[in-house]
């Protein structure tokens, strides 16, 4: 069964539990409504017939002209309030006495009308000024309903039953109603991720709803757009790689075929050509193989305890030739920091960092390196001078294969690994690391790792 068949039937069942319950609790109030109604009526009308017998026995003195005449009483209980609708006009003067009343003398011997039983339980008195002459007895509500009071009742009741049959068929329309709008965007939720299983990234569910469907639809075209974003990075990423690795190929394709061809002598100076190549081909495909380990999380760290401050001097010492070869000032400002992380990683990260300034900054330009603590954390930051980055080309710098120069020129740039893999180890030691303007005129790398 459907989700829209149990909401139906939720919502159907729980309407009718409540006409029924209304339903009922209408009969019972009317029930109880219309017996006190009948009871009020019946005193009102018994008390004005002896008050018009107490008169009429204070002028006769005796109850002799109702013996005679029995249907008199029947005449004054008609004067007193009776309107059953069932007598014909022209028939009242000769109606009987009624069957339901009995008039008894002061010591409550029956004149007129059926012996009194126990049904008898109410007695109305009849006085001419102080003195009781006599009773008058009725039974309770439930012997003297006549067919005016069972047919009011009867077209009530018949008014009730039409209100739950109308009751049921709105009830069936708002079930209806209500399941068809709360599935309706479950059923379009459930054709647009079947569209995403297909591969179908573009389409847009969209909602102004302000409710947790709303939500949820606003939620999955979210994750529509990741796993859009995710599939043209991959895309990109396959075309990026297949471009990195194909440029060295077609060198060393071409210088093989020169050798070959006879165009270009096999000395040394030829087969140093062809193994820089095939070093920074193997550069590249390492590179490619440590960031995927990254990405998956399976890069292997070993933390131990160490000196970041000694672990920078090191790293600084190792590019201060080539930094002096292209005339640019490293300067170092180094705290004592003790931090717990991996040696070798750490050491990758700041070769990546100091490469990427090397081969950015200007001939004859600056580079800061400084390590401080900044609250909780340990803060590496490094600064180097023109040329800067663009802003739009900041939240891009981590991203793989990305370089700043369209060109792609490997004479200034790398493959674009460096600060991607980089990121990978910053954050696999819990910290984090962030790109910005440099004071000096080129780009800001802050590196924070957790004391």
């Amino acid at each position: 069964m459907g989700i829209r068949n149990k909401l139906f039937l939720t919502f159907l069942g729980t309407f009718v539990v409540l006409i029924v319950a209304a339903s009922g609790f209408y009969f019972f109030a009317f029930e109880q409504s219309l017996r006190k109604y009948i009871d009020e009526r019946q005193q009102a009308q018994v008390e004005r017939l002896a008050d018009h017998l107490g008169v009429l026995y204070a002028q006769r003195g005796s109850w002799d002209f109702l013996l005679s005449d029995p249907r008199v009483l029947g005449r004054l209980y008609w004067l007193a309030g009776d309107r059953n609708t069932d007598t014909e006009p022209g028939k009242r003067d000769r109606r009987d006495a009624p069957r339901h009343l009995t008039l008894l003398t002061a010591d409550r011997r029956p004149l007129i009308g059926p012996p009194p039983t126990q049904q008898f339980s109410r007695l109305v008195p009849i006085r001419t000024d102080n003195d009781l002459v006599g009773w008058l007895a009725y039974p309770d509500q439930e012997a003297i309903r006549d067919k005016l009071d069972r047919r009011f009742q009867e077209r009530q009741l018949n008014f009730a039953g039409w209100m739950a049959l109308v009751g049921l068929a709105l009830s069936l329309l708002v079930s209806w109603l209500l399941a068809r709008h709360l599935v309706a965007p479950v059923t379009a939720l459930s054709a647009h991720t079947r569209k995403l299983r297909e591969g179908d990234y573009q389409t847009r569910l969209g909602s102004r709803r302000r409710d947790e469907l709303g939500d949820l639809i606003r939620h999955v075209d979210s994750l529509g757009e990741r796993l859009d974003q995710g599939q043209k990075a991959r895309q990109r990423w396959f075309s990026d790689i297949a471009h990195e690795l194909r440029t060295p190929l077609s060198v060393l394709q071409g210088e093989l075929e020169a050798v070959v061809d006879g165009v270009r002598p096999l000395n040394h100076e030829t087969i140093a050509a062809l193994e820089s190549e095939v070093r920074q081909l193997t550069h590249l495909v390492s590179d490619l193989h440590d960031l995927a380990l990254a990405d998956a999380g399976n890069l292997r760290y070993h933390f131990t305890a160490l000196d970041m401050d000694t672990l920078c001097e090191d790293a600084v010492d190792a590019v201060r030739p080539a930094f002096g070869r292209r005339r640019v000032r490293l300067r170092t400002d180094l705290s004592p920091a003790r931090v717990n992380g991996d040696p070798v990683r750490l050491r990758q990260l700041l070769d990546n960092l100091l490469q990427n300034s090397l081969k950015y900054t200007d001939e004859g330009g600056e580079v800061h390196l400084t390590l401080g603590r900044d609250g909780d954390d340990w803060r590496l930051t490094l600064n180097d001078s023109a040329p800067g980055v663009p802003d739009d080309a900041l939240p891009k710098l981590f991203d793989h294969l990305y370089r700043v120069e369209s060109s792609r020129n490997r004479q200034t740039g790398g493959a674009g690994l460096g600060l991607a893999i980089a990121r990978r180890i910053v954050e696999a030691h819990g910290g984090t690391m962030e790109a910005d303007h440099s004071p000096l005129g080129g780009l800001r790398i802050t590196v924070r790792l957790p004391l």
